[in-house]
């Protein structure tokens, strides 16, 4: 290379002399035209401007004002104002009781207490939701307050409000019943169905099992969402069990061995639904506003509720 990179003085030629005074130069810059020299000038640059600056003159600390409070952008202020669900719980109402979630193993679980004139249950609305239940719809039912005595309601869920029975419950065309795991539907036969006859085909009777009087019959409901077996009631007591009875589920561990039974008054051709003493009980789905008193237990969803009322 003719010429240095860093400061452009003509560098020596290996094939000729080097002239004493380069292209006019003085010989301190010549002298200076290398990597350490011309590091040795920048920092003897540095220490005359250091020299030549005026010292700033010291400047007391000043104290540091507290950090005021960030304003909330407008996200902010939405998810501060709403968070987590809380039930609202007036500091005045009045308590009535409370409402205890019954576990599996018969052990009681966490309450709720039984505030003001009425108190909902859901899966995401109401004072007592349950978001881990999926049978349970967002409002689901709705204890109330009325005329001096509690009422459980159904507020139009998708799977119902069972009550349990502590007494002989008559059964309409529609209800639904609850015994252990096992969901079946109470349905009286219609008129058209009982005058059927011998079935003919091309002029010959068909062979088949002996026609039984069938008054009405119990449709059993599965998840699915369709009726699977169909069992007619034609005594006038049929018991349903997981080992002995009429009508047996042996693949039921919830269901007793007698669990219950559908009676039929010869009189008056009514159908009654009792409990036989079982250890999960009996229940049927509520309509309209169905009255609860303490110590009565409800079905929601697939939890156990037992309701606690004050004596007051």
């Amino acid at each position: 290379m003719r010429f240095c990179k860093f400061c452009g003085a003509p560098l020596v030629q290996a094939d000729r002399p080097a002239s004493p005074e380069p292209l006019g130069r003085s010989p301190e810059y010549s002298k200076g035209a290398t990597r350490q020299g011309i590091q040795a000038a920048v920092e003897e640059a540095a220490r005359q401007a250091a020299s030549l600056s005026p010292k700033p003159a010291p400047v007391a600390p000043q104290p540091v004002p507290p950090a005021r409070p960030r304003e909330p952008a407008p996200d902010d202020k939405r998810s501060a104002s709403t968070g987590p669900y809380a039930p609202f719980q007036s500091p005045g109402a009045q308590s009535f009781g409370r409402i205890v979630i019954i576990a599996g193993d018969g052990q009681e679980g966490p309450s709720y207490p039984i505030a003001g004139d009425q108190i909902d249950l859901g899966r995401n609305e109401g004072s007592v939701v349950l978001p881990e239940d999926r049978y349970m719809s967002p409002r689901h039912a709705r204890l109330v307050r009325k005329d001096g005595g509690w009422y459980v309601r159904d507020l139009g869920s998708t799977n119902g409000v069972f009550v349990r029975l502590k007494a002989a419950h008559e059964l309409v065309d529609g209800d639904l019943l609850l015994l252990g795991v096992e969901v079946l539907r109470f349905e009286v036969i219609m008129d058209a169905e009982l005058g059927l006859g011998p079935a003919v085909q091309h002029g010959t009777l068909v062979f088949g099992s002996p026609a039984l009087p069938r008054p009405a019959r119990l449709v059993q409901r599965t998840v699915e969402g369709v009726a699977r077996d169909v069992y007619h009631l034609h005594r006038l007591e049929t018991v349903l069990g997981r080992e002995s009875g009429d009508i047996v589920f042996t693949d039921d561990p919830y269901m007793s061995r007698r669990h219950a039974a559908v009676r039929k008054d010869a009189a008056s051709g009514k159908f009654t639904l009792v409990d036989l003493d079982s250890s999960n009980g009996t229940f049927i789905a509520v309509r309209g506003d169905c009255p609860v008193r303490d110590g009565d237990s409800i079905r929601v969803g697939q939890h156990l509720f037992r309701i606690e009322l004050s004596q007051a």
